[in-house]
């Protein structure tokens, strides 16, 4: 059933802080950086361009107009993203044929329109969606034991089902980025969601938000320049999320651990719902 805009917000809120309160909280989040990172370092280059918020949105909007609409065209993808402040003209031009030719996208004339180009993910571009939704997916059990993940994942409709539900979120345009806004100093950079993932977890594990780590090691494990890693905390910095010393000690404010859980707690609970429509529709199979 589709949901209004407010109404998808408001579920994916309440849930949210929900997820916030559990105990294990924490714990699915580090083992969401865990499999994370074995999955991002297959693919490098290629993560860390689409862990850019403008990027990730265009990904995430291409397989939801493609579920959610038959015969879907790039036009349709063009039209949803003119007039909107995300990606430019030129820029949407430029990424989908980075698309096409990292073989992620297959492209032809459309049946209704030949004057269209269709288009459909490749069974690359599935697979490597699916191991990305497994990463935040899998850690997710953690706080719902009772929903079988793993089963759900290995349901040959996965992809379709999630991202009926999830597709709501992208063409309503409920994005992460305008509900937490100070993740923007992060996540509208390349490898964004790693780099603030990576100082939240280091938190985790060191216990305290006085953490050694250098801007070498996290521009190492996100594969981008050590000089891209100090410009995004030098102006987290300036925003008052946190203080670093000399390259190689970050000192983590309040506001960064407000804003890290809320962002992380709304993805869990975007994930959440995809995962409960692929949950109901396997359900409704069995009973027919």
């Amino acid at each position: 059933m589709s949901l209004s805009r407010f109404q998808l917000q408001f579920q994916m809120e309440n849930q949210a802080k929900k997820i916030r309160n559990s105990q294990n909280f924490h714990a699915a989040i580090v083992k969401h950086g865990e499999l994370l990172k074995d999955t991002y370092k297959k693919h490098p280059l290629f993560y860390k361009i689409i862990f850019r918020n403008s990027r990730f949105i265009v990904c995430s909007t291409i397989l939801s107009i493609y579920y959610l609409q038959s015969n879907a065209s790039l036009k349709d993808i063009k039209k949803f993203f003119k007039g909107k402040n995300i990606i430019s003209e030129s820029s949407l031009d430029s990424f989908l044929f980075f698309l096409r030719v990292g073989r992620r996208l297959e492209i032809k004339p459309c049946d209704r329109d030949r004057r269209l180009m269709c288009y459909k993910p490749t069974l690359h571009a599935l697979f490597e969606t699916q191991a990305l939704i497994a990463s935040i997916a899998l850690p997710y059990q953690m706080l719902t034991p009772k929903m079988p993940i793993v089963a759900l994942l290995e349901n040959p409709g996965f992809i379709p089902d999630f991202f009926a539900a999830y597709g709501q979120f992208m063409l309503k345009e409920i994005y992460l980025i305008d509900l937490v806004p100070q993740s923007e100093l992060f996540i509208s950079k390349d490898a964004g969601h790693m780099i603030l993932l990576m100082l939240f977890i280091e938190s985790i594990k060191q216990d305290s938000p006085l953490l050694l780590l250098s801007s070498a090691k996290i521009a190492k494990c996100c594969s981008v320049s050590r000089a891209h890693i100090n410009r995004i905390l030098k102006t987290a910095e300036k925003s008052g999320l946190l203080s670093t010393i000399n390259n190689v000690v970050i000192e983590l404010n309040r506001s960064f651990f407000i804003m890290a859980e809320r962002y992380l707690s709304l993805y869990f609970s975007m994930i959440e719902f995809g995962l409960e429509n692929v949950e109901n529709n396997q359900y409704a199979l069995k009973d027919k």
